[in-house]
């Protein structure tokens, strides 16, 4: 049973991402136990690893990701970071407001893996304010991830605009209450109140800080008029090109010195992440290829299962297992909106209840790269970082419920 299946490889890679592996070996030996038992042969899976791992748009997205850790390798080893935390210190007198706010700005721009980009600032906030890394790295992703649900700029939202044939404003404009209160959430679950307390030394400038933050903000910058005027190039390009702006912008600044490169280039986590990186692209050509997802579906469609269920249930499983918005949107959306249309039924409300339950899904799944990268960076285990998503992530459910069921009457 294709459901089964799913689950029994889910909890698989849970135990053992528990007992501390590697995600990319957890991911190899899942891939291989997928494709044996879903009966694919030895040299099919060979050949599907190497179509994943060869395959135009991986190899960009793998060379995005590395380059953003490239980045912060460079604000932190050069010390650019240090005079960012400096500048900022002491703007806003309220620690709660400065920890969501610098992982949330730099959510606005959707870079694979970009939690990266505000880990080393919340890292310095969080050892001002004497907080756990368990606790800088939920803050960290949770509020990165807050936008999902509404930005344009994020091609999931866009994709699901798309196939669900809706209005891309008409969807974004019905699923601004979610995006307030998955701030709300985690600032109730992950920002305690003895951290509510006024800062006696008021050093942070304003206009010093933009100055200081200005390689960060140029590269969120060109990546929007990259991809606003160049048209024809992927996304990911402009994205890449900006990055590297913003690195080269760093070093040029610090005058970097080859013992500095060398300590950015020789960081065991880019080898760590790139192996992630490609097992995971491995991992989800393997779920296509199976066509276990697809089995699943027909299996809910055949048991009479209501609408609200398959359009809830599948997305949010392809979301846990694959952990990237747009592999749930790509896979789910063709046979959702289907349903859809043939049971005549509001498309609107049904189009934000899948993408909004795929969102969840693919925040609680530990094959999301930036769960990943916040784990690196932070070095703080698995299992503690995990079930602190638990409560938020369930409040976020029943309130995705409620709403949805308020759109419908």
């Amino acid at each position: 049973m294709p459901l089964i299946k799913l689950l029994i490889i889910f909890f698989g890679l849970i135990l053992l991402l528990r007992r501390n592996w590697l995600l990319g070996h957890c991911l190899f030996l899942a891939s291989l136990t997928l494709a044996l038992w879903q009966g694919i042969g030895p040299i099919r899976i060979f050949l599907i690893f190497v179509k994943a791992i060869s395959n135009a748009q991986n190899l960009l997205l793998s060379c995005i990701i590395l380059s953003i850790l490239i980045f912060a390798h460079s604000l932190s080893k050069t010390g650019q970071l240090k005079r960012i935390i400096k500048a900022y210190q002491g703007i806003f007198p309220w620690p709660r407001f400065n920890l969501m706010t610098l992982p949330a700005l730099v959510g606005l721009l959707p870079m694979p893996g970009g939690a990266v980009f505000s880990a080393p600032l919340i890292e310095g906030l969080g050892k001002q304010y004497g907080i756990s890394h368990v606790c800088q790295a939920i803050v960290n992703y949770w509020f990165r991830h807050i936008w999902e649900y509404t930005w344009p700029l994020y091609p999931g939202l866009l994709l699901a605009s798309h196939l669900g044939e809706v209005e891309i404003y008409r969807l974004i404009y019905i699923q601004l209450p979610l995006t307030i209160m998955a701030f709300f959430l985690g600032y109730l679950f992950y920002l305690p109140r003895p951290l509510d307390i006024h800062l006696s030394n008021r050093e942070g400038n304003f206009f010093n800080f933009l100055k200081e933050m200005a390689p960060i903000l140029t590269a969120v910058i060109f990546a929007i008029s990259f991809e606003a005027k160049i048209h024809f190039l992927p996304r990911e390009m402009a994205i890449a090109v900006a990055v590297w702006i913003g690195i080269f912008w760093v070093w040029l600044k610090q005058r970097i010195s080859i013992s500095q490169l060398k300590a950015i280039f020789g960081d065991s986590t880019l080898i760590k992440v790139l192996y992630a990186v490609l097992s995971i692209f491995c991992f989800k050509e393997i779920i296509n290829e199976s066509n276990i997802v697809l089995d699943a579906s027909h299996l809910l469609t055949k048991c009479h299962i209501p609408l609200f269920l398959i359009a809830s249930v599948i997305p949010f499983l392809v979301g846990l297992v694959i952990g990237l918005t747009l592999a749930f949107v790509g896979t789910t959306f063709p046979l959702i909106t289907a349903l859809i249309h043939a049971l005549h039924v509001p498309v609107l409300p049904y189009i934000s209840l899948a993408f909004s339950c795929g969102v969840i899904g693919v925040l609680l799944s530990p094959m999301h790269l930036c769960f990943v990268l916040s784990l690196e960076y932070f070095h703080v285990p698995f299992d503690k970082t995990h079930k602190r998503l638990y409560l938020p992530c369930i409040s976020m459910i029943l309130f995705i419920f409620m709403w949805f069921l308020f759109l419908i009457f």
